[in-house]
């Protein structure tokens, strides 16, 4: 108690006498980021007891990524891929070559655990920044965030979305601050940042552009002349823009074409979206489902709460770029909905569909109704006793949401909820895995295995065998020649499931190449064969 006395108490002034930023020295940050670093390895040892950090599919298939950049018949950078973008598998490589930490998630977790806190502390400076150095509105909207429970589950995970959501805040804080200060360091800064967000999720290339847009306004809206604003652009655009850059070129260094990304075989849309979603071609509808997405990850107080701070802070600043970074994060809605109209991106919402897929994209809007809230905090502090009664208010109510979402864990916290629904409605679907995986962990002694991971991500996961010794279709210039002859191929062991995307099953099943092997395992639409 006597903790938040001190941090209350703090003076407001956001520049010494100096002229160095307080923020600098200030103490509030590093009692924020230990009490956020508990709450974070508290958080994660929940859910692993529970286990629970690797029920999205996905966990499994980004630490497969990143150990068999290390381990694996093709062992190099090339096994980043071109779907998912590379930073949070390179973020994973010190971790995932010990068992223990792979094949208990751990090793995708620390990542996400470490970005929390970085999120955390990044919120805070840009309210405290946005209030003129209102510390207590700043703790405000750092607890808005870190008391999220879906932002608690999340950060327990392999997945990738804490990730984006720390780049990003330096993104927006880099920006905010150089629009302030007028600094060419902070420019530099929230660019780097931008370009590392550029490499975590795609949400991050729409933001950096947003951002670049924001330095362009900043630049005209203080009159600056042509070759001065032509210099701050291009210097904002170069260091934004760099990530993407290096993703295309990435792209046609391995795979030839600057696209696969977005049309590659596993990239298309057509993967996971059905022209016959109800929100592709119809706005409303795609509106309405990211709005429940972003409710459910929310609730509809703190979207409330929010917008009473949207609503203020256009009232103060009105159009000041001070609050353009800040308004940047908004940019989601609209890119999400566009998304979705457009069947770019597969969502589902229970109000909708009755069904939960991808629901965790309404979780970035965290960023900006955390950072509202804080500024609507601030209004109200001047007048001590009753900004330290709102933002009580405001904490407890945060506080109580996070207690109700964790006393009945599985049902009230949706990003939980979404891999919980899809294993009882897809059971049949992880039984099959499952079982598969337990007889190659009870029988398998070695040898190579033959197996596309793609929708089989789990099984070889499950039965722990190495990376090393597993050949599929990221094992370049091994995969076609392992499909049409995998006796010569020194194959041991071959793994597929009776599906026409499963090209070992297209292009093995009933194939004379299958005579010097028998059929060990027939079960749940699953085939297993060891060499004779």
């Amino acid at each position: 108690m006597s903790t938040l006395t001190d941090i209350v108490r703090q003076p407001s002034d956001v520049t010494s006498a100096t002229g160095v930023s307080a923020a600098v020295r200030d103490p509030v940050v590093i009692r924020l980021a230990t009490i956020a670093s508990l709450i974070s390895v508290a958080s994660t040892v929940f859910f692993f007891m529970k286990g629970d950090i690797l029920l999205y599919k996905d966990t499994i298939s980004h630490m497969e990524i990143a150990r068999r950049v290390l381990s694996s018949p093709t062992a190099g950078p090339a096994q980043l891929g071109y779907v998912w973008l590379p930073l949070p598998h390179i973020l994973m490589l010190p971790f995932v070559w010990n068992n223990t930490l792979y094949f208990d998630g751990l090793a995708g977790s620390i990542a996400s655990m470490v970005c929390f806190v970085i999120a955390t502390v990044l919120i805070y400076k840009i309210v405290y920044h946005l209030t003129a150095g209102n510390k207590l509105a700043g703790l405000v909207g750092a607890f808005v965030f870190m008391a999220n429970p879906n932002i608690l589950y999340m950060q327990s995970t392999p997945m990738t979305e804490l990730l984006l959501f720390a780049t990003m805040l330096g993104g927006v804080y880099g920006i905010q601050r150089w629009i302030q200060t007028k600094k060419t360091v902070y420019l530099f800064g929230g660019g780097f940042s931008l370009v590392l967000s550029t490499l975590s999720r795609y949400e991050g290339w729409v933001l950096s552009a947003m951002l670049v847009a924001v330095v362009l306004y900043t630049c005209l809206f203080s009159q600056f002349d042509w070759v001065k604003t032509k210099a701050i652009v291009i210097i904002a655009a170069a260091t934004s823009f760099l990530g993407i850059l290096f993703w295309m070129g990435w792209n046609v260094y391995y795979f030839g074409n600057p696209f696969d990304f977005q049309d590659g075989q596993y990239a298309k849309p057509s993967n996971w979206v059905s022209s016959a979603d109800p929100q592709v071609g119809h706005s409303l509808v795609a509106f309405k489902t990211y709005w429940y997405a972003v409710d459910d990850n929310l609730h509809l107080l703190v979207i409330c709460l929010a917008g009473a701070g949207l609503v203020l802070l256009l009232a103060r600043f009105r159009f000041s770029p001070v609050a353009m970074p800040t308004l940047a994060t908004l940019v989601f809605v609209p890119f999400f909905t566009v998304a979705l109209d457009k069947g770019q991106r597969p969502l589902n919402v229970i109000q909708i569909t009755g069904s939960l897929y991808n629901v965790r994209f309404g979780l970035i809007m965290a960023i900006p109704a955390a950072i509202l809230i804080g500024y609507l905090a601030s209004l109200f502090s001047r007048q001590s006793m009753f900004g330290l009664a709102l933002a009580t208010v405001l904490v407890v109510l945060a506080g109580s949401f996070t207690y109700d979402a964790f006393q009945k864990v599985d049902s009230n916290i949706i990003t939980l909820q979404e891999p919980l629904v899809y294993a009882t409605q897809k059971g049949g679907e992880v039984q099959r895995y499952a079982a598969a995986g337990k007889y190659l962990q009870d029988h398998y002694k070695g040898g190579l295995v033959l197996e596309q991971s793609y929708g089989n991500e789990e099984v070889l996961f499950d039965a722990k065998v190495p990376t090393s010794n597993n050949i599929y279709e990221g094992s370049y210039k091994l995969w076609q020649p392992a499909l049409k002859d995998p006796i010569r191929s020194h194959i041991v062991w071959i793994v597929m499931s009776n599906s026409q995307a499963d090209q070992v099953f297209t292009s093995l099943h009933n194939s004379p190449a299958l005579k010097p092997y028998r059929l060990v395992y027939n079960h749940l639409n699953y085939k297993i064969y060891e060499r004779k």
